[in-house]
């Protein structure tokens, strides 16, 4: 009744205000046919709005970040819904969840530090400026500027957030926390199974809405055209898709009334790790809202699946979580190389489909700007919203329905900004920015960039200190003395071993060759074995001048492949020229 009786005031509203500007006498059958779109308009702007309970969606488990992420000894920012949060361990380990500010002056707690107590060794969040400190309660255990007769009250205390852990994926309750112990995190069934595996996760910040993410990961057409180049795409194998909705209500989480499951058919990528064709699969998939997206899908070697999980971080910014299962090869795990290569080829991926979702983005709420995207419907104003004709696009068709019942109750802080069609496009330095995105948050590619720079740094030396070398040799007039020889010999092997123990180099990640990495020291033995058999005056010239002239030429191509590497790792074109080939 309440919802009706609002129907008939809109209506009314609309229709006063139609016709108060004309005399009574003076309206006609056609004013009113004019008046009839405005009142069919409002009444489908109603029937597709939706109740304004932040707690449709506030009422949830949200992943924050895999658990391996949040340090031991230090401090995880986060935000969700444009709420900051600061993520901690304390002294057991445990994960705690504080609202990231502190109530004394709104400082943000995530540029504080973690204190440890002398007496009893419990960790306590400390704020840097002014040195409060909270346990993992939020409860205020020190607040240096009290004076003694008064009693820290609970008003001092920081706001909390219930936290589980399940699968290895720290999550956050951002709704009334007496709902939390009644709501299941998310979790796939088959990752708990001893024979399964999961591995190959992924983290990235990306500059685009978290309803323009879902609706590209719901979408398994676009992966042979946007991602051609990788592994995961070739536009020769755009075709029709077999997609089909089977369900809604039964993944709906609550009362959000927003999720799906289905089938579709597509061409699966090749791995020769996992001794993997290229072949077509039929993949189940499901979203349950707010946040998991499964593809489960069967090969001739068992069962595996690709799980993604969206995060609403701020208005036109998004996180999301990657993650591949399976029951077979179960002894074929990454290793570090292996790890590294994957993150640098997802980064590709997310890469490929920056630019034309932001501008995807720009178009729909420049016709409204709703902050969700309703204008992919064709608007009454006579402008056209998406054209989806293709059984692929039925995932996007569902999902966009069931959103346009649901968005009005998204719990942003703030209100949708206008934005044009045409707008400057954000600068791609920004755009692609992996280090700010990915690298800066992962443990491995963090690792492998440092070790990268190290690389460099042993190359530019090797490189100058094997020229110096080779213009002794080349200007002396005299052969040079054995010490001398053995001396750029050594360097020349101990350069080579630092290249071979480095694991950003050789075939996997594909930046520097072992090849050319061995070139030294294979240089070095063939002058030594030269030396021990012949010592006349000009072949000793040419051995004392071959290892140092290998050298600094390996060198010099080393330094230019990793600092390609190290660009891959923090900012990088690559992707517009696969999708250019």
């Amino acid at each position: 009744p309440g919802r009706g009786s609002m129907v008939v005031m809109v209506l009314l509203a609309t229709l006063a205000a139609a016709l108060s500007s004309m005399p009574a006498s003076s309206i006609t059958s056609a004013h009113l046919s004019r008046v009839k779109p405005l009142l069919s308009a409002t009444l489908q702007s109603i029937k597709h709005a939706s109740p304004a309970d932040p707690s449709l969606w506030l009422n949830h488990w949200y992943p924050v970040c895999f658990s391996a992420l949040v340090p031991a000894d230090g401090l995880l920012p986060a935000t969700i819904f444009e709420r900051p949060l600061v993520l901690f361990r304390d002294e057991s380990s445990k994960i705690h969840c504080l609202a990231d500010q502190c109530p004394h002056r709104l400082a943000p707690l995530s540029d504080g530090r973690l204190a440890t107590d002398p007496e009893t060794g419990s960790k306590r969040l400390e704020c840097s400026y002014h040195g409060w400190q909270f346990a993992g309660c939020g409860r205020c255990t020190k607040l240096p500027q009290l004076e003694g007769n008064k009693s820290v009250l609970s008003l001092y205390d920081a706001n909390s957030y219930p936290i589980t852990e399940s699968q290895g994926i720290t999550y956050v309750f951002l709704g009334d926390p007496s709902f939390a112990p009644s709501v299941v995190a998310p979790n796939v069934p088959e990752l708990d199974l001893e024979d399964w595996i999961y591995e190959q996760d992924y983290m990235r910040d990306l500059p685009y809405d978290y309803t323009t993410l879902v609706e590209n990961i719901i979408d398994p057409s676009h992966v042979p055209v946007s991602h051609h180049g990788t592994t995961q795409g070739n536009r020769e194998l755009a075709q029709p898709l077999t997609t089909r909705v089977r369900a809604s209500s039964g993944t709906w989480s609550g009362t959000l009334q927003l999720g799906f499951s289905g089938e579709t058919e597509v061409p699966l990528h090749g791995s020769n790790r996992l001794g993997l064709v290229q072949q077509k699969a039929q993949q189940h998939v499901c979203f349950t809202a707010p946040s998991m997206l499964s593809y489960k899908f069967s090969v001739s070697s068992g069962d595996a699946c690709a799980l993604f999980y969206p995060i609403p971080v701020a208005r036109g910014r998004s996180r999301i979580l990657v993650r591949r299962g399976r029951n077979f090869a179960t002894d074929r795990q990454m290793g570090r190389a292996a790890l590294v290569a994957k993150h640098l080829e997802n980064n590709v991926v997310f890469d490929q489909d920056m630019a034309f979702l932001r501008g995807q983005e720009a178009r729909l709420q420049a016709l409204q700007p709703d902050g969700w995207g309703s204008a992919w419907r064709s608007q009454s104003t006579g402008d056209v919203g998406y054209v989806m004709p293709s059984d692929a696009d039925r995932f996007v068709i569902s999902f966009r329905k069931q959103l346009d019942s649901v968005a009005n109750a998204l719990p942003w802080r703030s209100s949708p900004s206008p934005r044009t069609a045409f707008e400057p496009p954000m600068p791609r330095r920004e755009l692609l920015d992996r280090f700010e995105q990915h690298t800066k948050y992962c443990p491995a590619c963090t690792a492998a960039l440092a070790l990268t720079n190290l690389c460099i740094i042993i190359s530019k030396t090797a490189a100058q200190v094997s020229v110096m070398a080779l213009l002794v040799t080349l200007s002396s007039p005299s052969p040079p003395a054995l010490p001398f020889i053995l001396t750029t010999a050594a360097g020349g092997i101990v350069y080579s071993t630092a290249l071979l123990k480095a694991y950003v180099v050789g075939p996997t990640i594909g930046a520097l060759s072992n090849i050319l990495a061995a070139a030294p020291l294979a240089s070095a033995v063939a002058s030594l074995s030269t030396l021990a058999l012949l010592r006349r005056g000009w072949l000793v010239n040419m051995c004392a001048a071959l290892t140092p002239l290998v050298t600094a030429v390996c060198a010099a191509f080393a330094v230019g492949a990793l600092e390609t590497l190290r660009a891959r790792f923090i900012y990088t074109e690559e992707a517009k020229q696969l999708q250019n080939s």
